[in-house]
């Protein structure tokens, strides 16, 4: 697959599942989450957040061209755990209770999934679904968060406002990573992505309403 028929079908896995108009961050971005679901969702994306740098270390071990690149990238993702650590504490969840929070089924079966896809070498395009869309997430997520819940970059809210920058250079980092690697491997990179969407999707939906 050519590099621009790789990008132009992540892409469309990328619109497909556009995580802006899932109804739960409609309503993140309008104000309308209770506190109660605001909490419920951080200790459940607290799993991915410390899943990602443990899937660019798999990917780095599978990928020697990239290694060094994918170790950085993984070192900068665990510093941000404590990033969302701080997120949570700012919506009233300490950080014992955050990594005491058992994961719900949909948070469950998204990890497992990208465990497995990562062994069985597609860690970029594991992580590469997730930063894709990162930066216009984050930036509506601080929106609200700013807008209706008191939080904003100096209280509580810099994962999201490092995030809206930082991952336009990871995603385009990962997609060229994808881009370079062998036939097989950028044929399955885009249901890779898709199935990572789809139990992001399912993850969001379990948050609502808890």
């Amino acid at each position: 697959m050519q590099a621009p028929s790789i990008d132009r079908a992540l892409h469309e896995v990328s619109e497909r599942f556009d995580l802006l108009k899932h109804p739960f961050y409609q309503r993140w971005v309008a104000g309308e989450l209770t506190h109660k679901e605001l909490a419920y969702y951080a200790g459940q994306y607290a799993h991915v957040v410390r899943a990602i740098p443990r899937w660019l270390e798999g990917a780095a071990d599978c990928d020697q061209a990239h290694r060094d690149l994918l170790r950085s990238h993984a070192a900068e993702e665990s510093d941000h755990i404590t990033l969302w650590d701080r997120f949570a504490e700012a919506i009233g969840i300490d950080a014992p209770t955050l990594r005491a929070t058992p994961a719900n089924a949909a948070t469950a079966t998204l990890i497992a999934r990208g465990d497995e896809l990562v062994a069985q070498g597609h860690g970029a395009a594991v992580v590469w679904s997730i930063e894709a869309q990162s930066p216009a997430v984050s930036a509506e997520k601080l929106r609200g968060l700013r807008a209706h819940y008191g939080i904003d970059e100096t209280n509580g809210g810099q994962y999201f406002s490092v995030h809206q920058e930082l991952d336009r250079d990871h995603e385009a980092q990962l997609r060229n990573l994808i881009s370079s690697r062998d036939a097989t491997t950028q044929e399955a990179a885009p249901p890779a992505a898709e199935a990572m969407l789809g139990a992001m999707w399912k993850l969001l939906t379990s948050a609502q309403s808890n």
